[in-house]
């Protein structure tokens, strides 16, 4: 197999959380299963399971949407912000990103009834995000990326590393099983490896949102029910550069023959590997919710959200360019799409509200996430090895939660109310600490007849760790992983017009 000359930059590259084949597996299970308070800028502060918060509230309990006292146009922004310091082969590194997007907008109408209540209404509100910011600085005397692309079991991504001049052949024999890392060939003794500077940086963007349409109205006195249905929509994308660079000029010998003569004349400057991956997904969704009013300064509620199956289509590609002492660059990609499913656990709500309390009104909830019960779905039945083996993985690694929240509020005037929140979120997994707390704050400001100003803010922390790549070192497969300190606002701010 010839090797490819490149003079002009390529196409996109594929590399895949956790580097499974073909970029699916429990980490993807995982990613679009969470879901964090962030429905509107007053449900990103107030459980809304036992009290009418914000226009998403119906994502926590449908039936508190009966509770409004009038119906009501929403529109609102949300921006959020992660910094992460990462901890790699006793280096720190800081990165950080930002995105902003619509967190909600949408319709509420108070039916006129001559008893009881009515609500109705339908729009969007977020659900979820997914902004991550990673960076790694630190020389590495281990292992390199491209041991990973020598044992990878994708072929495509083999060859696009073997054409790139990431990996060639050792010995004359010239077969595919003579190979190894372009960074352990070259020296007197075969494997002598004296190291290499690897720098990265990764982003993770994107949002999950939520069309929905539903319905609340009070069954009985002091009773009310709601439902929604809805469609789950959102895009994902990835990107990773991945950057090794001889900057001890440790491989400084001429065995490298780039013009096609037969003779070596350069060696490796740098490798760079960039990673994408592009995810769009869909699925439908269905609550139910019962909310009571025990007295005029008592609710309870519960609500059930029904597991959906999210259908997903990712495209991904990795480039891979290598770049010599002469100048000379070689790349090639490997491209590719691939459509799976994901089925999202159930969740049940539990809350209780204590209201009009000198101006002060408390609420509680607890949310029950059935993680081991994800499932991961191929539709190439050749692949019902692997998506068994990832659905073992998750029953065993996963766990059932309880997320619990509380917030405050105190009814200052019938123009300003603040309010304040806290939240705990148990990680989903049983070996990672990734447990995360919440702290935020608001308000709720009258700026004109019928306008209402919405602002949130939500300050999250937690630990994490990302696994860059695998290889072998000579017992067994081994990753290179990083620990991270993740720190990330999320701020909200909207409009609500009465109608």
């Amino acid at each position: 197999m010839s090797k490819k000359l490149v003079i002009i930059p390529a196409l996109l590259m594929f590399m895949a959380i956790g580097w499974q084949a073909k970029g699916q597996g429990a980490t993807d299970v995982l990613r679009y299963s969470v879901q964090y308070p962030s429905y509107d800028p007053v449900s990103i502060v107030m459980p809304g399971v036992s009290s009418a918060t914000g226009f998403g509230a119906y994502q926590e309990n449908p039936a508190t949407m009966a509770l409004f006292e009038e119906g009501f146009f929403s529109f609102g922004l949300s921006n959020r912000y992660v910094n992460e310091e990462s901890s790699y082969l006793g280096t720190g590194s800081e990165f950080d990103d930002n995105q902003t997007n619509i967190g909600d907008i949408g319709l509420v109408y108070k039916v006129p009834t001559q008893r009881g209540r009515l609500v109705v209404g339908g729009g969007y509100s977020q659900t979820s995000d997914f902004n991550r910011a990673l960076s790694v600085n630190a020389r590495n005397n281990q292992s390199t990326i491209t041991d990973f692309y020598n044992i990878t079991a994708d072929d495509s991504l083999f060859f696009a590393a073997f054409d790139a001049y990431a990996i060639d052949f050792f010995t004359t024999d010239s077969t595919f099983s003579e190979t190894a890392s372009i960074f352990r060939i070259g020296f007197n003794e075969f494997g002598q490896y004296p190291g290499i500077n690897q720098s990265m940086e990764l982003t993770e963007r994107g949002v999950m949102g939520e069309y929905s349409a539903f319905v609340a109205t009070e069954f009985q006195q002091n009773v009310m029910v709601g439902v929604s249905l809805g469609l789950i929509s959102g895009g994902y994308d990835y990107e990773r550069e991945f950057l090794e660079s001889d900057d001890q000029n440790n491989y400084n010998f001429q065995f490298i023959d780039t013009d096609g003569d037969g003779v070596g004349e350069t060696d490796i400057d740098n490798i760079l590997s960039y990673d994408t991956i592009s995810a769009d997904f869909t699925a439908f969704t269905a609550r139910l919710g019962l909310l009571y009013e025990i007295n005029p300064n008592i609710n309870i509620g519960a609500s059930y959200q029904f597991n959906g199956k999210l259908s997903i289509d990712e495209d991904y590609n990795t480039l891979i360019t290598s770049t010599f002492d002469n100048g000379v660059v070689f790349e090639d990609d490997a491209p590719g799409r691939f459509s799976y499913k994901i089925k999202r656990p159930d969740r049940f709500n539990l809350g209780i509200t204590f209201k009009e309390l000198n101006g002060i009104n408390i609420s509680l909830s607890a949310e029950n996430v059935r993680y081991s019960q994800a499932r991961i779905e191929f539709e190439d039945i050749r692949l019902g090895g692997d998506e068994d083996a990832i659905n073992d993985t998750i029953e065993s690694n996963f766990q059932d939660v309880f997320n619990i929240r509380g917030g405050l509020e105190f009814v200052m005037s019938p123009y300003f109310t603040p309010r304040v929140g806290y939240a705990y979120f148990p990680s989903p997994q049983e070996d990672v600490g990734s447990e995360r707390q919440f702290f935020s704050g608001g308000f709720s400001a009258s700026l004109f007849d019928k306008v209402t100003l919405d602002v949130g803010a939500q300050y999250s922390f937690w630990e994490d760790q990302n696994q860059l790549y695998s290889y072998f070192d000579g017992n067994s497969v081994v990753g290179e992983t990083t620990g991270e300190d993740v720190t990330r606002w999320n701020i909200m701010a909207g409009v609500k017009i009465a109608l």
